[in-house]
């Protein structure tokens, strides 16, 4: 099955109860090590662990030539999509008109909170493996409810989490699930252990099961560390995703990244096994031993001349050269082939010398270097980051409001609009010069900036221009008023 399974058990949220799910926690757990076996496997190709680090030549005498290049593309296009999408942080902006400074302590405590890399570390996680998760929960230690938030907000790997949801209609969310792996002495020895944490609305569990043993687990609760959770009930973790089959970078592209590091590797043995000059000496002697003629080679290529004897004076010595020369044309063009596809299927540009139907126009070049599949890939995936940012925005409005301190506590997440700020700066001139002849043709600033995608808040980036227009046209009579109040005076 391609990408991370939706894990589901056939509980209501309405039955939600410790007893409800118990049976069902080895089928959860199952999944869960099924899930966390490719999660890994994707996380280790994203940090460049690739399939042609286990190459071997086929022949035994060729076992001393095999290079094995690895091409950092997946990284890269993991780095470039979460860059392009949260390079710039998020902004949050007031939707109703009410007199509250919220989203100047929504703003402050995000920064306090370093919500701005938390941001970029979960998209990672979620380009390169299909899922990402945040862990939030008020913060239990005395703060300064001025400059910092009173919550925590961290990444949790997605390799050591699940979020568990009910397999009737709706899919609710059920409860959140922590796998941490740890080793004790247990009767004189020492073994692995798994510790499973529970977040219920109502309650928090902890259960303890043997890692060795090989079927299926046995499940104990750690009764001391039951507790109830009476004041905030939100589930701690917040799932992200980029599209609904969470679907990965890694797992899209793993079999065209193999291929361009094959190829690669395969160029590079090819090279050293053909592509080498050889000396050919004949009717001549270098030396009585290998030893001496190696040696005797050694100081002729020092000296820059070669001294031959010839053993017979009737017989004719030479020295002549024998390399073999590739032509590796066909074979890079299909690299760069599956390189450009590579990148094409992510919506990733590349740069490329050259494109198809459109000579070296500006917006063929546009087109062809893939600016505008990345951009429209990125509104598709933002449709889908919202949905997991809103519901972790109500998870920190809820702490916020549950804390007297806090001074965010009178906007609720429907009121608050949350903008992405990918980078707008590509083919700048071309979107400048059509922006000012749209402007001519009386077009409203906003629809122009829209057109052109000059800002991903054409409002109010429309809004400021007009602003600063109309600052300057006072500025401007300022300087008329009082030329002509000079003249009068004069």
């Amino acid at each position: 099955m391609a990408g991370i399974e939706k894990i589901k058990i056939p509980v209501r949220k309405k039955e939600l109860t410790l007893s409800a799910i118990e049976p069902y926690l080895p089928t959860v757990f199952e999944k869960f090590c099924e899930n966390r076996k490719k999660i890994q496997h994707f996380w280790e190709v994203y940090e460049n662990k690739h399939e042609i680090d286990k190459k071997t030549r086929r022949y035994e005498d060729d076992s001393d030539i095999n290079n094995k290049v690895s091409t950092p593309h997946l990284w890269a296009i993991v780095n470039f999509k979460s860059g392009y999408a949260l390079g710039n942080p998020k902004e949050y902006a007031q939707t109703e008109e009410k007199q509250t400074d919220d989203i100047k302590y929504l703003n402050k405590y995000s920064k306090s909170a370093n919500m701005r890399t938390i941001d970029k570390n979960v998209a990672n996680w979620v380009y390169a493996t299909g899922v990402g998760y945040y862990f939030t929960e008020p913060k239990s230690e005395i703060y300064d409810s001025e400059t910092e938030a009173p919550y925590d907000l961290w990444l949790r790997p997605a390799d050591t989490c699940a979020k568990i949801y009910s397999s009737y209609n709706g899919e609710e969310e059920l409860f959140d699930m922590l796998v941490t792996s740890y080793k004790k002495i247990n009767q004189g020895k020492e073994k692995e252990f798994i510790l499973i944490s529970l977040y219920l609305p109502d309650f928090y569990y902890e259960f303890e099961c043997d890692n060795t043993i090989p079927n299926t687990p046995k499940f104990d609760i750690r009764a001391d560390k039951t507790k109830t959770r009476p004041i905030y009930k939100k589930l701690p973790l917040t799932e992200k995703f980029a599209n609904e089959s969470r679907i990965g970078v890694v797992e899209i592209g793993e079999t065209l990244q193999n291929a361009i590091d094959n190829i690669y590797s395969n160029e590079v043995d090819n090279v050293q096994d053909l592509v080498n000059e050889m000396l050919i000496f004949r009717n001549c002697v270098l030396g009585n031993t290998p030893e001496e003629k190696a040696q005797n080679l050694r100081d002729a290529k020092r000296g820059g001349a070669l001294e031959i004897k010839d053993p017979n004076p009737d017989i004719e010595a030479d020295v002549k050269t024998l390399s073999t020369k590739l032509d590796h044309t066909d074979v890079l063009s299909l690299m760069e082939s599956i390189k450009n596809e590579l990148y094409a299927t992510c919506g990733v540009p590349i740069a490329i010398s050259d494109t198809s139907n459109g000579g070296n126009k500006q917006g063929a070049l546009q087109l062809g270097n893939g600016w505008e599949n990345a951009y429209d890939r990125l509104l598709d995936e933002i449709n889908s980051f919202l949905v997991a940012d809103y519901k972790l925005l109500d998870k920190i409005l809820t702490i916020c409001k549950k804390d007297p301190n806090s001074k965010l506590n009178e906007l609720n997440a429907s009121e608050i609009e949350i903008k992405y700020n990918p980078n707008m700066t590509d083919n700048m001139v071309s979107k400048s010069q059509a922006y000012q002849t749209f402007i001519q043709c009386s077009v409203p600033s906003d629809l122009a900036i829209a057109w052109c995608r000059l800002s991903n808040d054409p409002v109010t980036a429309s809004r400021r221009i007009e602003q600063y227009r109309e600052k300057l046209a006072q500025e401007q009579q300022q300087v008329v008023n009082n030329a002509n109040n000079g003249n009068n005076n004069i």
